[in-house]
């Protein structure tokens, strides 16, 4: 495979992590916060823009369910009591700390 450096592409993701003190190789399983039970965010999903970490869509109606449930805290419930079930899916993008 060639890689091309121009956009940064050219090479099979494994979604593999490394831990430099375990000394190990994993498959990382991140959770998106604003739920109130463990909801994995799919990691393979990359946004355009370079800033980004991830991009994921998440469904208007699955939004709007767990918000009548009250599975959902901080912004993301927020953003959950102004929509209805045929609304856009809302695009989350998520971006190292500093």
């Amino acid at each position: 495979a060639e890689f091309n450096f121009e956009i940064g592409r050219g090479f099979p993701s494994s979604g593999l992590m490394y831990d430099k003190p375990e000394n190990s190789l994993f498959i990382p399983k991140i959770y998106n916060g604003d739920y109130t039970s463990k909801r994995e965010v799919d990691m393979t999903s990359r946004p355009l823009d370079q800033e980004f970490v991830i991009g994921q869509s998440l469904q208007a109606h699955e939004l709007v369910e767990a918000y009548g449930k009250g599975q959902l805290k901080g912004k993301l419930k927020e953003i959950a009591a102004g929509l209805d079930e045929e609304a856009n899916p809302v695009i989350m993008l998520a971006k190292y700390k500093k």
